[in-house]
This record gives C-alpha cells, structure tokens and sequence, in this order.
C-alpha cells in the first residue's frame, strides 16, 4: 500500500512539473548533465539579466559551445590574459597563429597562475568579447571572467536560440472580460487536475495576473509584471476554453 502511495505521489509531482517548468525557466539553466545553457539575447547583454559570469577554478576548464546556436565565431577577445588561457576548436587568427579559414564554434578557458605584465593592471577578473555570425549575422557576446575557488557546477556553456514568446490567443470579439473569466476557469481547472497547488510561488504570481487584468491592464503587460510567461497564458486560457466548449455540448444534448 505504502509503494502504491509513493507511486501516486510521485506521479503528480511529474504532472505538477510538466505544468509548471515551461513557465518558471530561466534564460539561463544549469542541467544534471553539466552543460549551462544562456539564451543569446542573455550572453549579448539584451536582456533583463545580468552579462554571463563565468567562474574558473583550479584544475577545471570551461567550455563555451556555439554549436546549437548555429554561429561560427570569427573573433575573440580576452582583455586580461593574465589570469586565463583561451583556446578554441578552430583556427582564429587573433590567437597567434595564422589562419586559412578562420573559425571555430567552441571555445576554451582554463584559469592559470597569475602571470606579471607591467602593461596590464592587477585584477583577478577580466571580460572576454566574442564576435559570431550566424543565419541572422553578425552578433557580440560578452562574459564576465573571474577567479573561482569552488568545485564548478557546469564545464560546458550552450549559447542557445532566445526562445520564441509564443503569441497570446486571441478571441474574436472577446473583450479583456471575458478572456479574464475563461483564464479563471482555467486556473480552478488546474487546481482540480492538481497541476498546480493553492498558495505555491506560481499560484501567487496567477493570481496576481489576474486581478491586474481585472484592473484593466492588457494580458500581455499584466504577464511581464507578474512575472508569468505568454505560453502559461495559453495554457490557462486552453483549459478554460475546453471547460467551456464542454458546457455548451451539454447544453445542445439537454436541448
């Protein structure tokens, strides 16, 4: 019986998770695996967030990955190479050496002693500036490089593709009113499908959507103040709508 129970619980937390994650993910993710993964809009410095720092500790290299990002970099810049070494899977001339087809589309940082050059001011940080062209073309990223002492979380950085804001659904004729109604049918919805629990961090930030679109604020303002994304609008309005589809079917059954 205690197995049985343990298995229900464990699978309305999974329910619970597939509900809630798509609209708590940050821009920047740190997976199981190691790998930390920034948005562009993030590592170009075109967001809310603060530039990328990256923490290089002894004994520990990090890599930087533009592969998912579909980039080829074609620059890089490491404004203080007295506390780094900088090394990539291609060929950047800017690194010593000359290059045919310069390119490459993962680089390497690995922290070193700290080397004395009378041109360079002391400092423990440094910022490295990296030049990319993609499909959209060219684009410069920054990060913020400093020394570390703790066991690193991740040894790979995936700049990865902003994710796409999906558009709100849009009702023919709805006013604010009614989509405010469907959305709160929604929400009791996902109460009693237990996809999300009274009074947790999400359901306060719903609420809070909510009764700023009753103050006539537009969905799309109310859900960057509180905090909440586009795609849990959706969601929201989805299962209202189908609670309310289904109410009108019963009507033409019972009519």
């Amino acid at each position: 019986m205690k197995a049985y129970l343990k298995s229900i619980v464990v699978i309305a937390s999974s329910v619970v998770t597939v509900f809630a994650e798509p609209f708590l993910a940050s821009a920047q993710t740190v997976n199981l695996k190691g790998v930390r993964q920034i948005s562009q809009d993030v590592a170009t410095g075109n967001s809310k967030e603060e530039i990328p720092k990256i923490e290089l500790s002894p004994g520990y290299g990090i890599n930087i990955s533009f592969i998912k990002s579909g980039e080829i970099v074609e620059k890089v810049w490491l404004d203080n190479p007295t506390i780094a070494s900088l090394d990539v899977d291609g060929c950047l001339s800017g690194l010593g050496r000359p290059c045919e087809t310069p390119g490459a589309t993962v680089l390497h940082l690995r922290r070193i002693n700290p080397l004395k050059v009378p041109q360079l001011p002391k400092t423990n940080t440094s910022l490295l500036t990296v030049v990319a062209k993609g499909s959209s073309g060219r684009q410069v990223y920054v990060f913020r490089v400093a020394m570390g002492d703790a066991t690193p979380e991740y040894h790979t950085i995936e700049v990865i593709p902003k994710p796409e804001e999906p558009e709100t659904i849009i009702f023919p004729g709805a006013t604010n009113i009614t989509n405010l109604q469907i959305m709160t049918r929604g929400l009791e919805i996902a109460q009693r499908q237990r996809l999300i629990s009274p009074g947790s961090r999400l359901w306060c930030r719903i609420e809070n959507f909510l009764m700023t679109v009753k103050a006539g604020e537009s969905t799309e303002n109310a859900a960057q103040q509180s905090g909440i994304s586009l795609q849990l609008v959706n969601r929201l309005i989805q299962l209202g709508q189908n609670r309310q589809l289904d109410n009108f079917k019963q009507r033409v059954i019972n009519n």
